[in-house]
């Protein structure tokens, strides 16, 4: 894998990705042990099941950050795809105030690891679906996670509640880039968005490409595994 270190790039996500941050956070100050309880819009998983993925994923890019520094390639999560699965399960169960407790925690550990890389910046790592990704990647990946993530937890009291919730500079940054990657699954590289996707508004259209909503009559974008 080519090096894809573009510093004005990194500069940008890495900023949006702070603002995202703190708009997590805030949205969280009302979180209610009620809250935890109810199914997110995640088949099978809380909102304390996407908490606790949210403050893994975070840990498990910090922990990139800091072995790439030492010149180190490292799986995402120790121990793979189970691990993170009993992980997750471990922590659903948490109050509310553990929760927030922890999402902040690894945010700041997150952000301390980023600003501190250096040669991290070049370097790569294996991500838990098996795929090789560069570092300097992974600020996106995490910024395109708490974004989605956010809306998954399904509580429209705080903010956080699908596409609609995300917020405009992260729709306007990952949208031309994932309709891209929508269109190189095509033959010969090439697959237009269908009419229906073309139409929608954009956090929905982007939404459609990683997900998060459905057309009636058309299958899903497939990117997201």
């Amino acid at each position: 894998m080519g090096n894809t270190f573009d510093a004005a790039v990194v500069n940008r996500v890495v900023e949006g990705l702070a603002q995202s941050h703190q708009k997590l956070l805030l949205n969280l100050e009302a979180l209610t042990d009620e809250m935890v309880r109810l199914p997110s819009l995640l088949e099978g998983w809380t909102v304390g099941h996407v908490l606790a993925h949210i403050t893994q994923q975070g840990d498990s890019i910090r922990r990139i950050f800091l072995a790439a520094e030492q010149g180190q390639i490292i799986d995402q999560y120790e121990g793979g795809m189970s691990a993170r699965v009993a992980a997750i399960e471990g922590a659903a169960q948490r109050s509310a105030t553990e929760h927030v407790a922890d999402v902040r925690r690894s945010i700041y550990d997150l952000e301390g690891a980023i600003a501190s890389a250096r040669q991290g910046w070049f370097g790569t790592a294996r991500m838990v679906s098996g795929a090789i990704a560069s570092v300097a990647d992974l600020p996106l990946r995490r910024w395109r996670e708490v974004e989605v993530h956010q809306g998954d937890l399904g509580l429209s009291e705080l903010g956080c509640d699908g596409p609609e919730s995300w917020s405009l500079n992260y729709v306007r940054h990952d949208l031309p880039g994932m309709t891209m990657q929508f269109k190189a699954h095509g033959p010969m590289g090439f697959n237009d968005l269908p009419s229906q996707v073309r139409t929608l508004a954009p956090a929905q259209r982007l939404g459609w490409l990683l997900g998060r909503v459905s057309i009636e009559g058309l299958p899903p974008a497939g990117l997201m595994g």
